[in-house]
């Protein structure tokens, strides 16, 4: 048994597990023990997905389309792609040759740098970000470069300090807008130097669109495909988890340029062969018919953000950015005197709350706690009156 542990291979040295789902696993077996949790831990709607979606992916069972399908996807839903990228991204893609229908967003972003990363490239990588960004580059071979996020810049991506990371082994930025865990929104000046930037320097760009339609206020998704220079360098990557609560179905698709995507192709089909063949008639569904389950969502989450924003920024100690996108809000508690995850399981045992330590999103997150809003109105409120008692015997305690 000795001799096969030390045969596991060495790009998993230094690749943990998810700090996200230790969290996840704790809260639950607390639940199951009889504990009412709040969960703001998992990022992911409590909706359930609009029910012409399921009806659309159970006909599709019932007709009998059980079997694989093209490698990158159904020819209805790489159409539908096409003709939602053209009306809302403003995005001209070929619905044959430049989509690829993944296994979720994550199957998507591995085949791109599985595609194009070698050892030794390095890949620019906003920090705190979704911790499976820089993992996935590792297992790559590649070098994830952190470029940090300061909540004095409300999170967003400063391209004085993108170009201050720049080597002659850069290969790639990541982009994410809106972000997770910040709710940051990329304003289109900065999208714009960044794109200057990535022509200059040559570098490929890797966007992650997942959460584009959940955005309040006055922010604006764009796109950094439509910027001029930007198409035949960048793949979008976007799926249905998050705006039609389809989590569970694991559908996303990364589009691009045919010179790019025929890799990707090449990795997606030596992986996964093809997305499940009926849920793909379900997201023709999600792109084709109304949207009114959508906008009703991001109205409850509008409610949500804003309570939960103004509660946190009651508190002493507490400094939180009002996000302007996505369903979370980062909050800062470094005057509290903890570690991010000391404080998360503090607050996971002595208040009920789960949610994410910073610490699991990069080395810049430290001092943060991730919690999503994608749990009802009266729990996230009754859940901060719970916060606000249990920072109280913190503050008593020295």
């Amino acid at each position: 048994m000795e001799e096969l542990i030390r045969s596991v291979a060495n790009r998993l040295t230094n690749i943990p597990f998810s700090s996200i789902r230790e969290i996840f696993d704790e809260a639950n077996a607390m639940q199951k023990s009889g504990i009412n949790i709040t969960h703001m831990e998992i990022g992911r709607p409590d909706f359930d997905t609009p029910i012409h979606i399921k009806e659309a992916a159970n006909a599709a069972l019932q007709e009998g389309f059980v079997h694989y399908t093209a490698n990158n996807g159904i020819q209805e839903l790489r159409e539908a792609i096409a003709v939602k990228l053209k009306r809302e991204n403003k995005i001209h893609v070929d619905p044959n040759k430049e989509i690829v229908v993944s296994v979720g967003c994550k199957e998507a972003i591995v085949s791109m740098i599985l595609a194009f990363i070698n050892p030794g490239d390095e890949v620019l990588i906003p920090d705190p970000a979704w911790l499976e960004y820089q993992y996935i580059v590792e297992l790559a071979g590649g070098v994830s470069v952190s470029i940090p996020l300061r909540e004095e810049e409300d999170f967003i991506l400063n391209p004085e300090d993108v170009r201050a990371r720049i080597t002659s082994k850069t290969k790639m930025i990541l982009l994410n807008s809106p972000h997770n865990p910040t709710g940051a929104v990329l304003p289109e000046a900065y999208l714009k130097e960044l794109a200057d930037i990535a022509i200059n320097h040559n570098l490929l760009v890797l966007s992650d669109e997942i959460y584009e339609k959940l955005i309040y206020e006055d922010a604006e998704h764009i796109s950094i495909a439509t910027l001029p220079g930007m198409f035949e360098r960048t793949i979008t990557i976007n799926g249905f988890s998050k705006a039609y609560a389809m989590d569970g179905w694991r559908l996303g698709y990364a589009a691009g340029p045919e010179k790019l995507m025929k890799p990707i192709m090449k990795v997606h089909q030596y992986n996964t062969s093809s997305a499940t063949s009926f849920a793909q008639y379900g997201a023709v569904a999600a792109y084709l018919g109304t949207q009114e389950p959508v906008f009703k969502m991001v109205q409850e989450f509008d409610k949500r953000r804003q309570l939960l924003v103004n509660r946190l920024q009651e508190l002493d100690y507490v400094s939180c950015v009002v996000p302007k996108g996505a369903f979370y809000v980062f909050p800062s508690f470094k005057g509290i005197g903890m570690t991010s995850k000391e404080l998360a399981t503090f607050l996971l045992r002595e208040a009920q709350i789960a949610c994410v330590p910073g610490s699991a999103f990069g080395n810049y997150g430290e001092g943060y706690l991730r919690m999503a809003y994608s749990t009802e109105y009266k729990q996230i409120d009754e859940a901060m009156d719970r916060l606000g008692e249990a920072l109280k015997k913190l503050t008593v305690k020295g």
